[in-house]
């Protein structure tokens, strides 16, 4: 199953359980670069799959072949804050501390406002996250 189908299915997808167990089997990068790019993005009309994307990278949980620092800062772009699953799925891939860690690092370096903002929200679902996210 390549990319574009996975994100077919889960444009499809009325609920999450009986995706998740369809897509169980997918090569998990293949399922990480398809949900990571859309969970990060803002939604809307057009914008694909968003929610979805997250709530299933969350309930997958591929690995992240991304570094934390880097991971985070994905989602200092369009990423829908109100979007718990990805931050969360963040603490099942580093750890609350790591991710909280990398929050650090990353408000040394980005100093605007909407940037200061979203750490702000990152650290908040990360220290919401339930034990095991």
């Amino acid at each position: 199953m390549d990319a574009e189908e996975i994100l077919s299915r889960v444009s499809q997808a009325r609920r999450l359980p009986p995706l998740v167990a369809e897509l169980r089997d997918a090569d998990p990068h293949t399922v990480f670069q398809a949900l990571f790019s859309y969970a990060i993005r803002a939604q809307g009309i057009g914008h694909g799959p968003v929610a979805m994307s997250a709530y299933t990278l969350h309930a997958l949980n591929p690995p992240c072949p991304l570094p934390v620092d880097d991971a985070v800062a994905r989602l200092l772009g369009d990423w829908d804050i109100s979007i718990e699953e990805v931050p969360w799925y963040l603490v099942k891939q580093f750890g609350r501390e790591e991710v909280l860690a990398s929050v650090e690092r990353l408000r040394a370096v980005h100093t605007d406002a909407r940037a200061v903002a979203r750490l702000r929200t990152i650290e908040y679902w990360v220290t919401a996250a339930p034990a095991g996210a």
